[in-house]
C-alpha cells in the first residue's frame, strides 16, 4: 500500500475520531488538524503536487457589493443593495512568492458622481497576507506552512473546521473541509474594520473542477458576519498553472507608505463657527454656552479625533460634546466609532439609530481602534422631522433631508442667524457627475430657510450657496452629456437620463 494512501486512511480515522467526540467539540490536538489538510492536500491533486507549483492564475467576472453593505439607500437591513460589476478580472498568483496581483475592471451598478465609477477603468492591486486566503490552493498551503501555527479541529454545518494562525497575523483562520470528498468548502478570516471593528469574512468554494490534474472551484462567494451580507460573487471562467513568465503581468512594487499624522484646519466662517477639515472633508463646530457640536465624523479614526482635538482647541474651557452624523454611509461614519470613543452624543435621523447602534456594539479585540480602548456606551438622539439646539448664544436647526435619490434618512443643519447650511452629500465641488442635484434647492425651499453660505462635508470648505448652485448644474449637465454620449455608443448607463436639475425634477418626454 502506498504511503500516501496509509498517510490519508489515518488522517481520516483522526478526523472522523474528533466527530465522533461531538459536534461542538474542539480537537486540541495539532496532529489531526495537519492529518485533515492533508487529506484536503490530496484532494486537491496530492501535497507534493500543489508544493511543486509556482504560479495559479485565474479569470473571471462578479460582482461586488458597495462599501461592505454599508452604502445602501438606508441603513435598513432590507434596502435594495448595490452592486459593483466586475469584469475582464485577472488574478495572478505567485504561490511561492506569497503574493498576488489582482487586475479587474469595475463599474458601480447605480448613478455615481464621477466617470470613476462608470466606465470601467482596468485596475491593479498588489495583494498578500490574509488577501490571498480567499481562494483554497493559497490558502491550503498557508495552513500546511511549517510557521503557521494549527490549532483544534471542530465541524460545522458537517464541515470539518480546522483553526489555524499564519506566521506574523493577528488573529487566526480557518478552513472548512468537506469530509465526503475532503475539498475545502471555504475558509474564514478576520480584519479590522473602522465601521464594524473586528470583521469575519467567509469565503465559499463550488462547483470543482479538475484543471492540469487539481482540483480548482469555479463559484467564489463572499459573506461578511455583519448582517451576513454577500459581499463577492465571483465566477471563475479560466484557470492556468504555471504559466511562461512572458504571459504574466507585471507585479506592481509594494510601497512602504510612510503615513503623516492625521492634520486639522480650523477657519472660522463666523463667531463661534469654524469649519474644520482634514484634506478635502470636514465639517462645521458649533459654539454654545457650555459646548462645542460638531458636524459629521467622516473619514475613519484618525480624522475623527484629528477634527475633535482641533476644535477642542478653539475655545479655552468648552469641548466637544456631540457630533451630527448627516447619514448611515460608511465614508461619513467611519469616524463614528472614535467619536463614541470619546463620550459624544450622536444625533441622526430616527432611520438611522439601528446601523449606528450596530456599528458601535461590535468588539474589536483582534484589532483594537479607539472605541476598544477607551469604550463608551452609545447616546443617541433622533431627528424626525426637526431638532433644535439652542441656548442663550446659539440656535441650530437640524433638519430631515427630503426630496433626495441618494440618502432618504438624512439630516442636514442649519444656523439662521448666520444663514450658514450644513450638509454631507448634497454636493461637492470635486465631483464629475451629479444625478441628484435637485436636492438642494428643493430642501432649501420646503422648510424655508434662506442660507448664504453651504459647508459640504465633501470639498475645500465654505462656499456661496450661488457657488454651490452653479457648481451641482455644471455637474448635471455632465452627467447628461455623459447618458447621451453612452447611448449613442449603446449602452445605458445606471442613472441616465438624468431625472434633475438644480430646481427640481425635469420634465418628461415621451418615449
Amino acid at each position: 500500500m502506498k504511503v500516501s494512501t496509509i498517510r490519508a486512511m489515518l488522517g481520516l480515522l483522526a478526523v472522523v475520531c474528533t466527530m465522533l467526540g461531538g459536534s461542538a467539540a474542539t480537537a486540541q490536538d495539532s496532529g489531526s488538524a495537519r492529518n485533515a489538510l492533508e487529506q484536503a492536500a490530496e484532494a486537491m491533486g496530492g501535497l507534493d503536487r500543489l508544493e511543486a507549483l509556482d504560479t495559479l492564475v485565474l479569470t473571471g467576472f462578479g460582482q461586488r457589493v458597495y462599501y461592505q453593505g454599508g452604502g445602501f439607500l438606508t441603513g435598513d437591513p432590507k434596502a435594495p443593495p448595490k452592486w459593483q460589476a466586475v469584469v475582464d478580472a485577472q488574478r495572478t498568483f505567485d504561490l511561492k512568492g506569497e503574493r498576488a496581483v489582482y487586475q479587474e475592471r469595475w463599474a458601480q451598478e447605480f448613478p455615481f458622481a464621477g466617470f470613476f465609477g462608470l466606465n470601467f477603468a482596468r485596475n491593479a492591486t498588489l495583494q498578500g497576507g490574509a488577501a490571498l486566503l480567499d481562494h483554497p490552493l493559497p490558502a491550503l498551503l498557508e495552513a500546511l506552512d511549517a510557521e503557521t501555527r494549527l490549532g483544534g479541529v471542530s465541524t460545522e454545518s458537517g464541515a470539518i473546521v480546522v483553526e489555524f494562525t499564519p506566521a506574523g497575523a493577528s488573529s487566526p483562520a480557518w478552513l472548512g473541509i468537506d469530509p465526503r470528498t475532503h475539498l475545502p468548502v471555504f475558509s474564514r478570516w478576520i480584519s479590522g474594520s473602522v465601521n464594524l471593528g473586528d470583521l469575519t469574512t467567509t469565503a465559499w468554494f463550488t462547483g470543482y473542477t479538475p484543471v492540469q490534474g487539481v482540483q480548482l472551484p469555479l463559484g467564489l462567494m463572499q459573506q461578511l458576519d455583519w448582517r451576513e451580507q454577500i459581499s463577492l460573487m465571483f465566477q471563475v471562467d479560466s484557470y492556468r498553472l504555471d504559466v511562461a513568465a512572458e504571459q504574466l503581468p507585471a507585479f506592481p512594487r509594494a510601497l512602504v507608505v510612510s503615513v503623516a499624522p492625521a492634520a486639522a484646519q480650523a477657519t472660522k466662517v463666523a463667531d463661534g463657527v469654524w469649519d474644520v477639515r482634514v484634506g478635502t472633508a470636514g465639517g462645521p463646530v458649533i459654539e454654545f454656552a457650555d459646548r462645542l457640536v460638531m458636524f459629521e465624523a467622516y473619514g475613519g479614526e484618525a480624522q475623527t479625533l484629528a477634527r475633535i482635538d482641533a476644535a477642542n482647541a478653539l475655545v479655552p474651557g468648552k469641548q466637544v460634546q456631540a457630533v451630527i452624523v448627516s447619514h448611515h454611509h460608511f465614508d461619513h461614519t467611519g469616524g463614528l466609532r472614535a467619536a463614541v470613543s470619546r463620550g459624544l452624543e450622536v444625533i441622526s435621523q430616527r432611520g438611522n439609530e439601528g446601523i449606528i447602534r450596530e456599528m458601535v456594539t461590535r468588539p474589536a479585540a483582534y484589532y483594537p481602534d479607539a472605541l476598544a480602548r477607551s469604550p463608551h456606551p452609545l447616546v443617541f438622539t433622533p431627528v424626525d422631522d426637526t431638532l433644535v439646539l439652542e441656548d442663550a448664544t446659539r440656535r441650530l436647526e437640524i433638519y430631515r433631508v427630503v426630496e433626495h435619490a441618494h440618502m432618504p434618512d438624512a439630516v442636514f443643519a442649519y444656523l439662521p442667524k448666520e444663514r450658514i447650511m450644513m450638509e454631507g452629500d448634497f454636493g461637492d465641488e470635486a465631483w464629475q457627475l451629479h444625478f441628484w442635484g435637485g436636492a438642494l434647492a428643493a430642501n432649501i425651499a420646503h422648510y424655508g430657510i434662506a442660507p448664504l453660505t453651504d459647508v459640504a462635508v465633501h470639498g475645500s470648505g465654505p462656499l456661496s450657496i450661488e457657488q454651490t448652485l452653479a457648481n451641482d448644474q455644471k455637474q448635471i449637465d455632465a452627467a447628461k452629456e455623459w447618458c447621451r454620449t453612452t447611448e449613442a455608443g449603446g449602452r445605458y448607463v445606471f442613472g441616465c437620463p438624468v431625472q434633475y436639475d438644480t430646481t427640481g425634477p425635469v420634465a418628461l418626454e415621451p418615449r
